[in-house]
């Protein structure tokens, strides 16, 4: 069943979240053990904040990619305020 995790992101600045977009388009690019999404979107919610929606086949792939990017925000950490995360089954409306 296909499975979605959420983040909601609230940068420091409008210039950190800048700095973060730019370092996770990079990181995207050179992590090749990043799980595949079934899709991925970013939607900027406010001047220093994004939504970060993406959809895995399962709860483990979506498990395994949370691992994977908890990495980059490790990293990254002095750009952000705050972090809200949210996750569970897609729903599908037949």
């Amino acid at each position: 069943m296909a499975y979605s995790r959420i983040v909601n992101v609230e940068y420091r600045s409008e210039k950190d979240m800048e700095i973060f977009l730019s370092n996770w388009k990079d990181w995207l690019e050179m992590h090749m053990h990043m799980p595949e999404a079934i899709s991925r979107t970013m939607v900027k919610t406010g001047p220093s904040s994004s939504l970060l929606m993406a959809v895995y086949a399962s709860s483990e792939v979506a498990e395994d990619a949370r691992k994977v990017v908890e990495v980059f925000f490790d990293e990254n950490r002095d750009y952000i305020l705050d972090v809200i995360a949210f996750h569970g089954e897609v729903i599908k409306f037949d």
